[in-house]
C-alpha cells in the first residue's frame, strides 16, 4: 500500500490540531473532521486505512467515536492522540477497540509519521493474511470435494482408486484384475 493510495481521517475539535496534523501528513489523501460525527459522516461515505482521533472532544469522546466508527469501518487502524495522560484509558483503548498507537499532545512529527507508516503496514499485513486464508479455504474446500468423488467412485468400484505404481511410472496391474478375454 503506498502512501499515495492510503487514506487518513483525523478528527478533533480543535482545528489547529487539524491543521499541524495535515501539514505532517501531507503525503497521504488527509480527511479533518472537528467532531465525531462528522468524522462517522465521512467514514460512510469514504473508505479509510487510518483514523487518528483526538481522546477528548466535547459532546462524543474519542472511544465513543472509535467504537461507532469500528462499527462502520472494522478494518481502519485506530491510532488516538490526546493531551492528557489517563494509562487507565490508553489500556482500555487498547483492549477494547484495538488501538493500534496512542500519542501523547504535544507530539514528535517522527513520531506520528512513524505511526501512520508502521499503520500502513500492519493494515497490509492484515490484508494478506485475510486474502492468504481466503485462499487456504478455497483449496480445501476443492480437495473436500476431489475426496468426496473418490469416495463415491471407491464406494462404486472397489479398488478403482487404487494405483500400484512402478518404479519407472508404469502402472502394474495385478493379475487377478485383468478380465480372462485380455489375458495372453
Amino acid at each position: 500500500m503506498n502512501n499515495e493510495a492510503a487514506n487518513i481521517l483525523l478528527v478533533d475539535d480543535e482545528p489547529n490540531i487539524l491543521k499541524s496534523l495535515g501539514r505532517v501528513l501531507k503525503n497521504y489523501s488527509v480527511t479533518t473532521a472537528n467532531s465525531g460525527p462528522e468524522g462517522l459522516a465521512h467514514a460512510l461515505t469514504t473508505r479509510f486505512d487510518i483514523v487518528v482521533s483526538d481522546y477528548r472532544m466535547p459532546e462524543m469522546d474519542g472511544i465513543m467515536f472509535l467504537e461507532k466508527f469500528m462499527a462502520i469501518q472494522p478494518e481502519a487502524i485506530r491510532i488516538i492522540v490526546t493531551g492528557y495522560a489517563d494509562l487507565e484509558a490508553a489500556q482500555n483503548a487498547i483492549n477494547t477497540l484495538g488501538v493500534f498507537r496512542f500519542i501523547n499532545k504535544p507530539w514528535n512529527n517522527l513520531e506520528i509519521i512513524n505511526a501512520v507508516e508502521k499503520g500502513l503496514e500492519l493494515k497490509r499485513i492484515l490484508q494478506e493474511n485475510k486474502a492468504l486464508a481466503d485462499q487456504i479455504r478455497q483449496q480445501q474446500a476443492r480437495l473436500n470435494e476431489q475426496d468426496a468423488i473418490l469416495k463415491a467412485l471407491e464406494a462404486e468400484e472397489p479398488g478403482i482408486t487404487k494405483v500400484n505404481w512402478a518404479p519407472d511410472g508404469s502402472i502394474i496391474l495385478d493379475e487377478s484384475d485383468i478380465d480372462d478375454d485380455f489375458k495372453f
